[in-house]
């Protein structure tokens, strides 16, 4: 069964400049430093889930955006199926691998996607389109279960 839930975030960084000692530098990639998750936004930018802005103080910028975005957490055996209907992205595995990220658009709201297992993905979205996502969400398990082709 695929379902969703609003996850609580602790802090979330941007970081800009030459890269940290472990962030990712392949593109829609991820790493795990210190313990939080590294997204790779571009070239010089990353966004952490986790630590504070004094953890990178030799970074060029380093800014505290926890604010900025609302992140929810979609797993289970239809999860391809929920996202295909409302994003234009190739998921499957061979070309969004597990620690895979990518900003898009789902559903018309701008997103981060981050690939967290072969069925389960993290889903980060700013606030101003939390309702609609959340209901956009809903509204897709329940076709995906409702059509017995997928």
């Amino acid at each position: 069964m695929t379902s969703f839930v609003e996850t609580p975030l602790t802090s979330q960084i941007s970081v800009r400049g030459t890269a940290p000692a472990g962030f990712p530098t392949v593109p829609n990639t991820t790493a795990v430093v210190d313990g939080n998750t590294v997204v790779w936004l571009g070239p010089d930018e990353w966004l952490v889930l986790g630590g504070s802005e004094a953890d990178f103080s030799d970074a060029a910028a380093a800014v505290d955006v926890s604010a900025n975005r609302i992140a929810f957490d979609l797993s289970g055996a239809n999860t391809l199926d929920v996202l295909a209907s409302g994003c234009g992205l190739d998921l499957a595995e061979e070309a969004f691998a597990i620690g895979g990220c990518a900003q898009t658009l789902l559903a018309r709201a701008q997103v981060i996607l981050i690939r967290q297992a072969s069925d389960a993905f993290r889903i980060l979205v700013r606030p101003s389109f939390a309702p609609y996502t959340r209901a956009w969400l809903a509204d897709a398990i329940a076709g995906s279960l409702a059509d017995p082709a997928l």
